[in-house]
């Protein structure tokens, strides 16, 4: 038998034999032990196995999830089928009170700044819906709402002297919307 060329039973290799490795036939397609192998590495169909292609798809995984975790921190997107965020809240709080507080206000006693009114029912709306507060008897109100621009509502037969007319909220703020209203006290005029 030569050195290089297995065994044969009937053409078929025998269990237990092969290939020895062989240094002195250079065309011996059989690889000294400890050869690390061909550089090359074999395909099947187009997929490529081995180190190189593993630490590739190692290294294609890293960046995907890398770029999945960047765009999900940043907020800025929506994952398909996932639920739509709960808006920010913020709180609205202020007093309403009312002026004048006498028909007849001295000239050399301080005007009165006004009179809390009380059960005055405040409405906002935006484009989400409606969301209402009602004053204390001290005129103070307190709500929290969804971030957004809000449209505000007095429902009270006094004129608004002044107060803002739209709120604009933003998550975690504190807005402080105070209303000013015109009571109708007044002195009757005498009749001619």
């Amino acid at each position: 038998m030569e050195i290089g060329t297995p065994p044969v039973n009937g053409g078929e290799l025998v269990p237990g034999e092969g290939f020895e490795p062989s240094v002195e036939d250079p065309k011996s397609s059989a690889l000294p032990l400890g050869h690390p192998g061909s550089s090359l590495q074999p395909t099947v169909a187009g997929v490529t196995s081995g180190p190189r292609a593993a630490l590739g798809l190692v290294m294609r995984n890293v960046l995907l999830a890398a770029l999945v975790l960047v765009t999900a921190a940043c907020g800025a997107y929506r994952f398909p089928g996932s639920p739509s965020p709960s808006p920010g809240v913020g709180t609205v709080s202020g007093t309403v009170v009312a002026v004048p507080c006498f028909p007849v206000e001295s000239a050399g006693i301080a005007q009165c700044a006004g009179r809390p009114v009380p059960g005055v029912e405040i409405d906002f709306t935006s484009t989400d819906g409606t969301s209402k507060a009602v004053t204390d008897p001290s005129g103070h109100y307190t709500l929290t709402l969804a971030e957004g621009t809000w449209t505000v509502h007095l429902a009270t037969f006094m004129r608004v002297i002044t107060g803002p007319a739209r709120l604009t909220v933003v998550p975690g703020s504190l807005v402080s919307a105070n209303y000013v209203l015109d009571s109708g006290i007044r002195v009757p005029v005498p009749q001619q």
